[in-house]
């Protein structure tokens, strides 16, 4: 009887000390389970950021073809590109749209509206520039375009090229084509030239004619103009000489600068 007992208690004993082992078993593979998943949620996010991290590589080795256009005449050089997305590709289209601007005006000629190319550079000009301008410019001055070109001639500036020069892009080398054009004649005389300006941006103009014009205060602070390599020997444009004694200046030129003025900076 009492060795009943004891076998009894003996087998309770037995059966709760495996009741504990197996909980504890599964505890622990429990345990083991969420390590796992936790190890492995980890390692899907860390292959997830090396893949973003790879594709945003991916653009930094892509392979942009370019375009190259040499002018058979003159020989000029320049890469034709694509407007694309991008506020330094559209600086660039902005710069070159007040640089070819400027050059037509500056360089261009029509009797009917040399008036406005007057006002347009000067307005367009820095302080110096537009000095230098204003003196080559006046009908006192024997290379004035209202002395050379008078009522017959009709000169038109076709740009070929222009390219930016220096780290913070401020220069810019502008290749064009003057023809000049009798007007009892439809055979133009064609010459090359090349033009070197620098530019800055100033105060926007407040006059409603002005911002017109050049609406973000564009400015060419330095101008120089040569000949291009054509094999011909031509003489500068802007070469400010003093008035000459024995010259006459063209008759009629009221619109130096007495209908209108240039205002100043």
């Amino acid at each position: 009887m009492t060795q009943s007992k004891d076998d009894k208690k003996a087998t309770e004993l037995y059966l709760q000390e495996s009741s504990y082992w197996e909980r504890d078993k599964v505890k622990s593979l429990n345990r083991s389970n969420r390590v796992a998943w936790s190890l492995a949620i980890f390692g899907l996010g860390l292959a997830s950021l090396c893949t973003w991290t790879v594709g945003q590589l991916v653009p930094l080795k892509t392979v942009e073809p370019y375009v190259i256009r040499v002018n058979e005449t003159s020989g000029t050089v320049d890469i034709v590109s694509a407007l694309k997305n991008g506020e330094t590709t559209y600086e660039e289209a902005l710069n070159k749209y007040f640089l070819i601007k400027y050059v037509r005006h500056r360089e261009g000629y029509s009797r009917a509206l040399a008036e406005e190319y007057y006002y347009t550079t000067g307005l367009m000009s820095g302080n110096y520039e537009k000095k230098r301008y204003l003196e080559w410019f006046n009908p006192k001055n024997p290379e004035s375009p209202l002395n050379l070109y008078r009522d017959d001639k009709l000169v038109t500036i076709d740009v070929q090229s222009v390219s930016f020069l220096g780290s913070d892009r401020d220069i810019a080398l502008v290749r064009y084509i003057k023809k000049i054009t009798p007007v009892n004649s439809s055979t133009p005389i064609v010459t090359h030239w090349a033009a070197t300006l620098k530019f800055q941006y100033s105060s926007a103009p407040t006059k409603e004619r002005d911002r017109e014009i050049t609406p973000l205060g564009f400015q060419v602070v330095e101008y120089r103009n040569d000949p291009d390599s054509s094999g011909q020997t031509i003489k500068s444009t802007i070469t400010y000489k003093k008035e000459k004694q024995s010259s006459k200046p063209a008759q009629n030129s009221g619109i130096y600068p007495q209908s209108r003025m240039i205002p100043n900076e």
